[in-house]
């Protein structure tokens, strides 16, 4: 039977507690790859980690996580090296750390518009720069990076998510100048409405999410599963003519609202 195989490699997931973050963690490991992940030193952030670990090692998929802001260079390089050095090398990287909230321009505060950069946009830069030595002595490496469909249709809350995760689209066209050469592909995966906690504090009742999902044409919300698929395969032999693309995971969403 065909399917996905990470034997072997060795991969490092920022803000994999929860969520996309924790799918891509776990399907990783599932696929046989071994793994490490980042997380928030906070109550939720480390209850999360704890069950997600306990969880795979208890189906004989240990991985190993560390406490690390996305925005902190030095506790995510020092992650990085960690887990490195414990994996003996890494080769796929997926920085997923990101938040979203929603609020206008008029009430948009420039120190939130910073938070909103450094959150999700900075932190990537981090964790691309912390890696990379790793990355370019692998004989094969990965770089997926984790943006948004608001980068086509301004959603997520405001321009300063929207305005973040569409300087990931220019990392990823700025990371191709030199990155595949190196033996290192780079794609983005764009997710939308996807099923997470994030999403149900924000449609916080079922007839809210029955509504939102009145507008995805496949009639259906997104899985975090749905988008840690997608990049277990691009990471795979069967995604690896798969170089420099920015894909779109929404069920149809953004192009049915536009028609």
């Amino acid at each position: 039977m065909l399917g996905i195989d990470l034997t072997g490699r060795k991969a490092f997931v920022t803000g994999g507690a929860r969520g996309i973050g924790a799918s891509i963690v776990r399907t990783f490991a599932k696929a046989g790859a071994l793994v490490a992940f980042t997380y928030l030193g906070s109550q939720r952030g480390v209850q999360a980690a704890e069950e997600l670990v306990q969880e795979l090692s208890g189906s004989g998929h240990p991985v190993c996580s560390y406490v690390a802001a996305g925005q902190d260079m030095m506790a995510t390089r020092g992650a990085v090296e960690a887990a490195a050095v414990q994996m003996g090398g890494l080769d796929i990287l997926v920085p997923n750390v990101g938040q979203n909230w929603i609020a206008a321009l008029q009430d948009l505060e420039l120190e939130a518009w910073q938070r909103a950069l450094d959150v999700n946009l900075t932190s990537a830069y981090i964790a691309v720069k912390s890696a990379l030595p790793w990355l370019t002595r692998a004989a094969r490496a990965d770089v997926v990076l984790i943006g948004s469909s608001g980068v086509l249709d301004g959603g997520g809350g405001g321009i300063h998510y929207a305005a973040a995760k569409a300087g990931l689209e220019g990392m990823m066209r700025a990371l191709m100048r030199e990155f595949p050469r190196r033996g290192v592909r780079v794609n983005i995966v764009h997710p939308c409405v996807v099923d997470t906690d994030l999403l149900r504090e924000r449609y916080d009742t079922d007839d809210k999410r029955a509504r939102l999902t009145e507008q995805v044409p496949v009639g259906r919300l997104g899985r975090p599963e749905d988008i840690a698929s997608l990049v277990a395969y691009l990471c795979s032999d069967l995604g690896s003519f798969i170089c420099g693309q920015s894909i779109l995971v929404d069920g149809g969403r953004t192009l049915w609202r536009q028609v």
